[in-house]
Formats: C-alpha cells, structure tokens, sequence
C-alpha cells in the first residue's frame, strides 16, 4: 500500500491510521511479536459511515485473528479465510457500505517468496484496473 509523501515509511502517529480507510483495498504484511497501536479498529470504520473506501482488508500475515491480542494490528475480524471460503465479512454497522477480509493463515507458509511472489502477481493486475471498475461490465 502507497500512501502519499512517504506517510507509511515515517508515519506522523501511531494508529489508527485514517489512510487506511481512505483507500479500497489494504493488504497487511507485516509479522509483528511486540505490541503497537491498531492500524484500523470497529470504531474508526463505524464512525467513517457511508463516507469509507475501505471494503477489502487483505490480512495476509493473519498472525493471530483473536481480537484482544495485542499483537494484534487489525482486530476487526476474529476468524481466517480459508480457500474454500476466502472472505468473511466485516461487521461496519447498518447503512454502511460492506467490507470484507481475507486472512487465509497458511498463504505465507506454503513456500514464502513463491507465494508472496504468485500472490502479488496475481493481485497486482486487479489493483491497476481497480480505477476503471465504474467502466467494467
């Protein structure tokens, strides 16, 4: 994820991070073993309303899906995907657009850098045309 002047290389704050909800997709991978603010919680999306993009959360790390470990950077959902069910939804609160999340926990293991690397390319396509979705059929 890019956000504008370099915010997520030095960002101002700890999070939440209201750029998260800014953007349509955001994909986490990051492996985390000490505790650190909460990149985007229940009540940052419930209190963004209709006015948020966000409406897919890629978790890809998913080193923990319990929603009170502090580790924990995304505690907004408290089950992994799987490939048969890959996405969960989100609970935003009535009246606001939906939003889903994908955390299949074992993606990253099968091979590391295969997957990392098939899992971008694969993702990558989607993301560049993702600004002409209105075009789409």
């Amino acid at each position: 994820m890019i956000f504008p002047n370099g915010i997520w290389k030095n960002p101002p704050k700890g999070g939440p991070f209201q750029e998260i909800l800014d953007v349509y997709v955001f994909v986490n991978c990051i492996y985390l073993s000490s505790k650190i603010p909460h990149f985007v919680t229940h009540q940052q999306i419930n209190a963004a309303g209709k006015n948020r993009r966000l409406s897919v959360v890629v978790d890809v790390s998913c080193d923990t899906t319990n929603p009170t470990n502090p580790t924990n950077p995304i505690p907004i959902y408290d089950i992994n995907t799987t490939f048969d069910k890959a996405t969960i939804p989100v609970q935003v609160g009535a009246g606001n657009p939906p939003m889903t999340v994908i955390s299949i926990d074992h993606l990253p293991t099968l091979l590391p850098r295969e997957a990392s690397e098939q899992f971008s390319s694969d993702l990558l396509p989607s993301l560049l045309e993702f600004p002409k979705r209105n075009e789409a059929r």
